[in-house]
């Protein structure tokens, strides 16, 4: 759970963002968001390792602030997806899935969607994921991809090409209570069952 601090610290950071003030208040970066961060990621050591994205923003070749307004934090992210949480003034942020995968992985998406049994599946998981209060990505392409029929009896999924679920809370007095880390792992238990489905019918990029 983080502290109603945390929140005091992003408001404050998103009218002070530059890296002076960061480092004045490293300790309160470090304090409020780092260790509960870092509690939550101990308690779900079981979905795999964690890795916690650094607060400074790449500014040599796109114009944003110096300093990440949101603390994210990856979880088992390996070949085919893994699990991500994220906390900002717009929410926190529980997702899992295949984020951005490559043109081959997708070209296997499709295929497996493309076959009656294996789509079958990807429901069943997809569904596990739904019922928790998760959703999944809107398909992006407007047409089928190339090589499907545009009557495709699964054309929205087959226009997918963010291969992942996800919920957004908005920031309450929920966040602050233990009861929050125990909502967290439900939801991210959810995904399970599709990551499970990634890597065994999408797997690794293994070209461009």
């Amino acid at each position: 759970m983080w502290p109603p601090e945390a929140i005091d610290f992003l408001r404050d950071l998103e009218a002070n963002n530059d890296r002076e003030w960061f480092r004045a208040n490293r300790e309160r970066y470090d304090v409020f968001l780092m260790e509960p961060a870092r509690e939550l990621a101990a308690g779900l050591a079981d979905l795999g390792e964690p890795h916690f994205f650094r607060p400074y923003n790449d500014t040599r070749f796109h114009m944003r602030p110096p300093i990440k307004e949101q603390l994210g934090l990856a979880i088992g992210y390996g070949s085919a997806g893994g699990y991500y949480v994220e906390l900002s003034l717009d929410g926190l942020l529980v997702a899992g899935g295949l984020h951005h995968p490559t043109s081959d992985q997708l070209a296997r998406y499709r295929a497996a969607i493309d076959d009656g049994r294996r789509a079958a599946a990807f429901e069943r998981a997809l569904k596990i994921a739904t019922d928790a209060g998760l959703e999944p990505a809107p398909p992006e392409l407007k047409r089928a991809p190339r090589g499907y029929p545009l009557d495709h009896p699964r054309l929205d999924r087959l226009r997918m090409k963010e291969l992942t679920v996800y919920r957004r809370r908005p920031v309450g007095a929920w966040l602050h209570k233990r009861s929050a880390d125990k909502r967290i792992r439900e939801e991210l238990e959810s995904v399970r069952p599709l990551l499970n489905w990634l890597g065994k019918h999408v797997g690794p990029a293994t070209g461009g």
